[in-house]
């Protein structure tokens, strides 16, 4: 005999979701994270040489610590959004 599944509750429905969307955060964060090292090894290089760093670079360097603000603050929000739907579900019981 075959066992059946029983339909998923909502509140298991909801878990299962938000556990794909920490998965999802948790590798998009990882991603992020090997672009920072990656950008803190070059801004480091810069600054041995700082007769190379011209106009141009300096534009990238501030177009890039803004593009890295954002994102930390994205990531900050997505946390706490997450954190919230998982307080939410977890007084239901």
């Amino acid at each position: 005999m075959s066992e059946s599944k029983l339909p998923l509750t909502e509140d298991a429905v909801k878990r299962e979701q938000l556990s794909d969307d920490f998965a999802n955060l948790r590798e998009d964060f990882s991603k992020f994270s090997e672009e920072c090292a990656f950008l803190f090894d070059a801004f480091a290089a810069i600054t041995r040489e700082p007769e190379c760093i011209t106009k141009h670079t300096s534009e990238g360097i501030r177009h890039l610590c803004f593009w890295l603000k954002y994102q930390v603050i994205g990531y900050r929000e997505k946390i706490e959004e997450t954190q919230e739907c998982w307080r939410v579900i977890n007084r239901k019981k």
